[in-house]
């Protein structure tokens, strides 16, 4: 899956979009809509610019217009929400959350004990409880297709915008780091792109860094705070989502499936797929089989 911007996520006519995944991982990716996502069930790891949070049943992470996001692959299943809209559609609303972003965007369901909240204005169970309940009722409004339910989503998403501005603290984006963001966000497409098209055969730091104009040390320094992650983190995570489709959609050799998937040793991609996924990948194939 190309690892950039995401474009046109919802429509024109009624720019929002609702959807339930247990998609194991996606390469980082941002776009200007803002995202929800709810854990229905399990457990992941989710990074959002440069932080990885460890997501569990019924936390909330918010995500700005924007944001570099990404699912962290895990041997773990989870099932999640995930919704999307475009602040266009609440034209009243949407200047207040033009230049900022979401100083806090990771919302859990059970606080860990004596952690601070300083920072929220209620405590967190609450904000919690208040999103939980209006994310799991506009589940249900757009699942029924009912007749007026576009306008009982526009209801639930005002409830949710009015939370985030009473409740979520949001700090303002300066003209400058604004500009500064937007040149990050576009060399880091020349390099996902750049990934997608030569990920099968050898790829090193300099040759990358050279695709975003830098020095291999500004690169490094770059990469890993843009997305939290190292680059080798990212091409390992990119090989082995290809590794993984071509188990599920081929009938190709393991052997096959390493060299296919960009890694020049069978030993090392063994080792990164049962670090990533859990399992060997002989056994993800047979637990493939065994499901259907």
């Amino acid at each position: 899956m190309k690892a950039s911007q995401q474009k046109n996520l919802v429509s024109q006519e009624f720019p929002f979009n609702l959807l339930i995944t247990d998609i194991a991982e996606f390469p980082p990716h941002w776009h200007k809509e803002i995202e929800i996502i709810y854990v229905l069930e399990g457990e992941m790891d989710i990074g959002l610019n440069n932080r990885i949070y460890p997501m569990e049943t019924g936390d909330i992470l918010l995500v700005g217009m924007g944001d570099v996001h990404y699912f962290l692959t895990s041997p773990v299943r989870s099932n999640r929400i995930i919704i999307q809209f475009d602040l266009s559609m609440m034209e009243y609303v949407s200047s207040a959350f033009q230049d900022r972003r979401f100083k806090a965007p990771f919302i859990r369901k059970n606080p860990g004990v004596g952690e601070p909240d300083g920072f929220w204005p209620v405590p967190e169970q609450v904000i919690h409880h208040l999103l939980e309940e209006q994310i799991l009722t506009l589940y249900t409004e757009y699942q029924k297709k009912s007749e007026g339910h576009k306008l009982a989503v526009m209801a639930r998403l005002y409830d949710l915008l009015t939370i985030f501005l009473q409740y979520i603290p949001m700090e303002e984006i300066s003209v400058w780091e604004k500009t500064k963001h937007l040149k990050e966000l576009d060399r880091l497409e020349q390099v996902f792109n750049y990934v997608e098209k030569n990920y099968t055969r050898p790829l090193t730091l300099r040759e990358v860094s050279a695709v975003a104009n830098f020095s291999v040390y500004h690169f490094t320094r770059f990469f890993k705070e843009i997305t939290g992650l190292t680059f080798l983190q990212y091409l390992n995570s990119y090989r082995i989502a290809k590794a993984v489709k071509y188990l599920a959609q081929t009938a190709d050799s393991i052997t096959e499936v390493a060299f296919k998937s960009g890694f020049d040793s069978i030993k090392t991609f063994n080792r990164v797929f049962k670090q990533l996924k859990g399992c060997s990948p002989t056994q993800y194939r047979k637990q493939l089989k065994s499901n259907f």
